[in-house]
């Protein structure tokens, strides 16, 4: 079975873009994924043979079921060989013919996979552009489909991999590939030459299952940069690496380059690339683009745009660099930094061509880097409440943790959250008061998405403000938060600590300043949510030394047990302090045991209300002991006799606890 080409269709991967450093942005950007694509699944071929004199001019084909199932590097190999001269030829031929699992709709692209065509015994030179397109425009590689009129064009993928991209203009499942020298009439003179072309394999992705937050790589680009006007500027040094442009990394010297020469007159030129499928209709053209060299005179940009298609049909308006490049952006365009540009066209499309065009002025270079094109959804940010802070201690919160009506999350559509950038938006500076709300002028946003300072006295409340997150490629979304400043603390607390002794939770805390201060009510969970006073303990009221404080808990819950502190002032005002936890994951279910006849049978079950039945049962296998109520001081051991016994604890969700005891 054949590899996937997943690469053609990629998903955006952590990497982050900001406009200050745009000039030191050389990550990758792209992560590879695999989609439903679809293969050739059976073929046929055939071939012919010519004779001349003695001589045979046959076609072959060699490896023909290589070219099944997903581009692997194995190649069916066809083979035209023949006599080719002026007003001559006599060839034989070889015809390859790929079917598809189901058909690929009008207009629509499969892809197949080739290596550069060989030709050897003719003058042809391969290495030139316009003779390697010639062999498909001649037919000397004739490309049809089984069902309406077949169009192809050469492309190149980000690996450089060679492909024809074939439609047709009715719905088609067999593509035929013939090579025949016989339509190649370019040699002067008589020559026996042959005609190599090697497949790999046909793949589509009509099929494919895109997610929503799928990045839709353009995949494919076109090798011919469809000059028009173009005097003495070869087609090579107008289109250079096209393939850099669909090969998921953004770095400063990879890109690539469309370009005019200096000429007088009016020239135009042209990138084309092509996505692996159709994008969704309110994808954005999301580009990472930088200025050439030659590029001095920065009024010829109006003169480089990009339009989107649909197949053949103009999907919105073509999209000048002007338009797309704000005052900021400009700035960066201009210091030769990577720009990033995007614009929704507005509906569906899977081809986007770029053009760059001169005036008649002279020695005026006009011209494009591109270092990455893609169709990629639109940012959905969603914001919350953040983690509260308080006045006089750092704050410690970012929006990550922001949570939304209790149940929510702080949530952005796609990628992961560090790989966007975050700075307020529509606010000038910290304590300058916008539509979008603010920030306490001691408090700061950092683009990472944390926040740093600590607020001073007058300072609490809760502040509502509007962010604004920027992925790599320029796309932005805008959403709200809330943050809550709680006032100070009666008391500075310097620590709160607990710790397991044996059964006990031994809880100690330390105090630096105290002031107005009554009380520290001692609390505890076993959720973390639901808490019960446990114990009190008196402060000094006035304080500015350090005070110790300690606290156990001999009856701590079995499992997980949550500690905090209420700092309780005079006027019963309060703040609480950060929580601790301790788990007693092995503490026993009745204790102490064994136990005597003067003691009393003691329960650890933490929330009695969940609690439906207690049984004692003997060895004897008799209960001697049953209650349904909660059992807050325990049992009594001295109605029991001397021996061993078992305690069943039945909880309301129909699970059973139990513990082996002795009575002394």
């Amino acid at each position: 079975m054949k590899s996937s080409i997943g690469h053609l269709i990629k998903k955006l991967a952590p990497s982050r873009f900001h406009r200050a450093t745009a000039a030191a942005l050389v990550a990758s950007a792209f992560s590879f994924n695999t989609y439903a694509q679809e293969y050739a699944t059976s073929q046929t071929n055939s071939t012919t043979k010519g004779v001349f004199l003695v001589v045979e001019a046959p076609g072959t084909i060699s490896g023909a079921a290589n070219a099944l199932g997903a581009p692997d590097n194995s190649y069916a190999t066809l083979t035209s060989s023949g006599i080719v001269a002026s007003g001559l030829s006599l060839t034989g031929s070889a015809t390859l013919n790929l079917t598809m699992p189901t058909a690929i709709p009008a207009g629509k692209r499969a892809f197949v996979k080739i290596q550069p065509p060989s030709v050897t015994g003719l003058t042809l030179d391969l290495g030139n552009l316009v003779n390697l397109l010639g062999l498909l425009s001649s037919n000397a590689i004739q490309v049809t489909t089984n069902a309406g009129t077949a169009q192809s064009t050469l492309v190149k993928d980000g690996a450089n991999n060679l492909y024809i991209a074939v439609t047709s203009s009715a719905a088609f499942s067999t593509i035929s590939l013939k090579a025949d020298l016989a339509n190649y009439t370019g040699t002067l003179g008589l020559s026996l030459g042959y005609l190599t072309l090697n497949v790999d394999g046909v793949v589509s992705y009509e099929n494919a299952s895109i997610g929503a937050c799928d990045l839709i790589s353009y995949g494919f680009t076109g090798i011919d940069p469809e000059s028009t006007g173009v005097l003495g500027v070869t087609l090579t040094q107008s289109l250079q690496n096209p393939q850099n442009a669909v090969d998921g990394i953004i770095s400063p010297t990879n890109f690539s380059l469309l370009q005019n020469g200096a000429v007088s007159v009016i020239t135009s030129v042209h990138e084309t690339f092509y996505l692996a499928k159709s994008s969704a209709s309110n994808n954005e053209l999301v580009a990472i683009i930088s200025r050439p060299p030659a590029l001095a005179n920065l009024a010829v940009l109006d003169n480089i745009s990009f339009q989107a298609y649909l197949g053949d049909t103009p999907v919105g308006a073509a999209q000048p660099i002007t338009n797309l490049l704000s005052l900021d952006l400009l700035g960066l365009f201009q210091n030769d930094a990577l720009t990033p540009v995007k614009f929704t066209p507005g509906g569906s499309f899977d081809k986007v061509v770029v053009t760059s065009t001169t005036g008649v002025s002279a020695n005026l270079f006009t011209g494009l880097r591109i270092h990455e094109l893609a169709s990629r959804p639109p940012v959905s940010f969603t914001g919350g409440k953040v983690t509260a802070g308080r006045v006089g201690d750092a704050i410690n919160s970012t929006l990550f943790t922001a949570t939304t009506g209790g149940s929510g999350s702080f949530s952005i559509q796609c990628g992961l959250p560090t790989d966007y950038t975050y700075a307020l938006y529509q606010v000038s500076a910290p304590s300058g008061r916008t539509m979008a709300g603010t920030l306490p002028s001691t408090v700061t946003l950092n683009p990472d998405g944390t926040f740093s300072g600590t607020p001073t006295a007058g300072q609490d409340g809760t502040f509502t403000f509007d962010v604004q997150a920027t992925n790599q490629f320029g796309q932005t979304g805008v959403t709200s938060f809330t943050l809550a400043i709680e006032k100070a603390l009666p008391v500075t607390l310097v620590s709160f600590k607990a710790l397991s002794e044996g059964q006990t939770a031994s809880l100690s805390w330390a105090t630096s300043e105290e002031t107005n201060s009554d009380r520290f009510d001692i609390e505890r969970s076993q959720n973390g949510k639901n808490w019960v006073k446990i114990g009190s303990l008196s402060s000094h009221k006035e304080s500015n030394v350090n005070q110790y404080y300690s606290f156990a808990d001999a009856a701590p819950l079995r499992g997980d047990n949550y500690y905090r502190l209420k700092m309780v002032d005079r006027d019963e005002t309060f703040a609480y302090s950060s929580i601790e936890h301790l788990n007693f994951n092995g503490l026993a279910l009745v204790y102490p045991n064994p136990v005597s006849a003067s003691q009393n049978l003691t329960f650890n079950v933490g929330d009695w209300s969940k609690v439906s039945q207690v049984k004692v049962v003997n060895t004897a296998g008799k209960v001697v002991f049953e209650a349904s109520n909660a059992l807050l001081s325990g049992i009594s051991a001295r109605n029991l006799a001397a021996g061993a016994y078992v305690v069943q604890v039945t909880h309301v969700d129909g699970t059973v606890s139990s513990q082996r005891f002795v009575r002394q």
